[in-house]
């Protein structure tokens, strides 16, 4: 038989701490693992959960929508893009201590078409290699400003099938 006395204060530790081990994120730090850079375009919306799912992060990351993705982050045509990709991505590592940045473009993307204009390479292999220039681009970027980040660069057909470019 227990002899031990529980005060009001014991009792009220010990209800915080069993809510904070029952209920997610309640009482302790996030551990997020990931910043996903996406298009905004809204065919593809659905399929970005799915993805990240797939790759065992639900939960587990940060999400930035922007025009272009990889784009966003090194085009002269959208400078307020650029400053958002790289501040979202300094948030990112100050709030929740990011270990890597995965980034997502697309196929089709009506951003790379304002961009590139006529030079667009709209299909097949042309087109990934057009995504992969870029996605280089942004890859050296990184990996100055925040070499202890890990990267990861992929492409979405309009399906949602992601293949890894970089």
């Amino acid at each position: 038989m227990c002899t031990c006395h529980l005060n009001r204060r014991a009792a009220a530790a010990l209800l915080v701490g069993a809510g904070a081990t029952l209920l997610p994120g309640v009482g302790r730090a996030a551990e997020i693992t990931a910043l996903g850079i996406t298009c905004m375009d809204y065919r593809l919306v659905e399929f970005a959960p799915a993805f990240f799912h797939d790759k065992n992060l639900t939960r587990h990351y940060d999400q930035v929508s922007l025009a272009g993705a990889a784009l966003a982050a090194v085009s002269d045509k959208f400078p307020e893009s650029n400053g958002a990709f790289w501040s979202h991505i300094n948030i990112a590592k100050q709030l929740h201590h990011i270990k890597k940045v995965i980034v997502v473009d697309h196929r089709d993307c009506g951003a790379y078409k304002v961009a590139f204009g006529d030079s667009f390479q709209g299909d097949g292999a042309a087109e990934t290699a057009q995504h992969k220039k870029v996605m280089q681009q942004v890859k050296a970027r990184l990996a100055k400003a925040h070499p202890e980040l890990a990267s990861e660069f992929y492409l979405m057909a309009l399906d949602g099938k992601t293949e890894r470019v970089i």
